[in-house]
This record gives structure tokens, sequence and C-alpha cells, in this order.
């Protein structure tokens, strides 16, 4: 009986003790050891400075394209940009070949292209994104490819068709023939074929007929061969549309050689409003002149800077632009404070 209570004894013991060890607080355990922080460089953001701009210029066909020759110019003097010209001379193979230059030229980071065609570009467009190249659309489009080009800035050329059209009815309203002739740009070219079917579009709302329809390559010359050709068919026309200044000035010349008075016997409407156009509304040869604006340097610029930060763009920006008249009565002063 005594051993029986020195064992019951012990065994409260135990469990006591037991107890105490379970209730003691569990060990506190080691902090982390701290990871060094890793140097992380800055992001670079890019200045004016940093920028080297391979510009492709289509070639120096006109007023227009001297004026817009000049901005890029000017424009990146301005900024402090590395300008790199390239003058195509209106061949897309040359055009092709230099774009092949700027990609395989280390120094530049920017590619502005004013394509002469809109086809033909998909090899090169690749290989530029492949070398890193920012690559931007200027005056005239391409056929798709829209993933390996940040923007396209220029002009709605569809819409300036339809004011030459929408221009051309109300010149030719009550006229009881509405035949007219078109001077088109080079095949193939986006300004032509859009400022084509924009015309189209509006001219058939008033009955007009295009009677005659060809290329004169944006020339004065083949503006003034073309319609001398067609006036030794016939004179039965009541206007003459030149999609650029330059194949209207061919026309005029050609309708005054043939006895015809420009701008009265026959309704003259032009696009791009170069000062050239301003002078033959002032000389009465051209009754008006659809704006295509060709200072587009700033908004290239500016896009080119953003896009090489990071910073996203819509893939169109359109440049404003306006419609002139040979019989405002501002015209004068209009055309003296005039950049082009």
């Amino acid at each position: 009986m005594k051993i029986s209570k020195v064992f019951f004894a012990l065994v409260v013991m135990l469990v006591f003790v037991g107890s105490l060890v379970g209730c003691a607080p569990a060990a506190t355990p080691a902090a982390p050891t701290a990871v060094p922080a890793t140097d992380v460089p800055a992001k670079k953001v890019y200045t004016y400075a940093d920028m080297v701009v391979g510009f492709l210029q289509t070639g120096s066909e006109g007023g227009w394209r001297a004026a817009n020759s000049a901005s890029f110019k000017e424009t990146a003097t301005q900024l402090g940009i590395n300008l790199k010209f390239y003058d195509s001379q209106n061949d897309l193979a040359k055009q092709v070949a230099g774009f092949q230059q700027f990609i395989e030229d280390p120094e530049v980071n920017v590619i502005v292209l004013q394509p002469l065609e809109v086809t033909g570009w998909e090899q090169a467009m690749k290989d530029a994104k492949a070398a890193g190249k920012t690559v931007i659309l200027s005056d005239r489009r391409i056929d798709g490819l829209e993933d390996y080009y940040v923007t396209f800035i220029g002009a709605d050329f569809v819409e300036e068709g339809r004011k030459a059209g929408r221009e051309m009815c109300k010149m030719l309203e009550g006229s009881d023939s509405k035949n007219v002739w078109e001077l088109v740009g080079n095949v193939g070219a986006s300004a032509a074929i859009d400022r084509g079917v924009g015309f189209r579009e509006t001219a058939a709302e008033c009955g007009i007929n295009i009677t005659k329809s060809q290329t004169a390559n944006w020339s004065v010359s083949e503006g003034k061969q073309v319609t001398e050709a067609w006036l030794k068919e016939t004179k039965d026309v009541q206007g003459i549309f030149g999609q650029n200044d330059e194949m209207a000035f061919g026309a005029i010349e050609a309708l005054k050689e043939a006895g015809l008075v420009p701008a009265v016997d026959v309704k003259i409407l032009s696009v791009d409003a170069t000062a050239g156009a301003f002078q033959a509304m002032l000389d009465g040869t051209l009754n008006v002149t659809v704006e295509c604006n060709p200072l587009l340097a700033p908004q290239v610029y500016e896009a080119a800077l953003a896009a090489l930060n990071g910073e996203s763009l819509p893939k169109w920006i359109p440049s404003q632009e306006s419609v002139f008249y040979a019989d405002d009565p501002n015209l004068k002063d209009i055309a003296a404070g005039r950049k082009y």
C-alpha cells in the first residue's frame, strides 16, 4: 500500500513537470538575413539631342516637297536633332535601299519614311523592327504592317479628294455639261489613290462625269503634256482636277496655248495650296486649291521623342488643313502670310 502511494506521487510529479514544459513559450525565430539591394539602372529618358533621325524624302518634284524638306531640316536644327537626309529621287528601289542603309546605321534610332508607294515594304519593316528602330510614317501611308511602325502623321487624302469634289460641284452648278478631266499623281502613291477615291465619292453626287483620267506624276511638264494630248482629241471639258498644284499649272499652260481661258472657260482645281497656287489664284488662272500641309516636322519629331520614351501613340495623327478660293477678298493677305 505504501508502494502504491509512492508510485502515485511520482506519476503526479512527472505530469506536473511535463505540463510546465508544454506551456513554455516557443523560441523566437531568428530574424531573416537581409538581402542586399540590386543596383537597377535608371531608365534612359531621351531628349531631342539623343535623336538621330534617318529621313527618307520621296524626291523634289515641286513647291510642296521643297517646303516639306525645309520643315524637317530647319526644325531639326532648331531642336538639336541629328538629321540624316535621303532623297529617294522618286524611285521606289532607291527608297527601299535608303531605308536599309538607315537600318544598318548604328547611330540612327528613328527612321521617318515618306513612302513613294503603298506596297513593297514588308521585309524592310520587319528588318527595322528586328533592329530595334523606331519607324514613323509621314505624309503618305503604306498598306497594312501597322505593328511595324509607331504612327502615321499626315493628311486625310480621301477627305482632300472629297473637298475637291464638293468644290468642283459648286463651280459647275448650273452647267449643261459637267465633263471633268483628272490629272493623277504617280501610280501606287497613297495620295493619288485616296484623292481619286474621295473626289469620285462627292463628284458623283452632282452628276460630274470624269471623262479622262491619267497619271502626270505630280509634274508641271507632264501635266501640260497630258492635257495637250487630251485637247487634241476634244475641247469638251468644263473642269480639270489636278491632284497637286504642279499638274494643274501644266494644264493651265496647255489651255492657254489651245486658246481657252483657264478658270473661266474651264474651271481649275488643285491640291496642296503652295505659294504657286496662291499666285495662280491672284493671277486669275486657278479657281480653288485644297490645302495639304507640308510643315509636318514638328509633329513628327514630337511623336518620335514620345515613342523613344515608351509613350503610346495613336496610329494616325492628322494634320490640319483648309480650302482657299480665288474670289476670297482677303486672298492677298492670306498669301502673304504663307510659309510655303
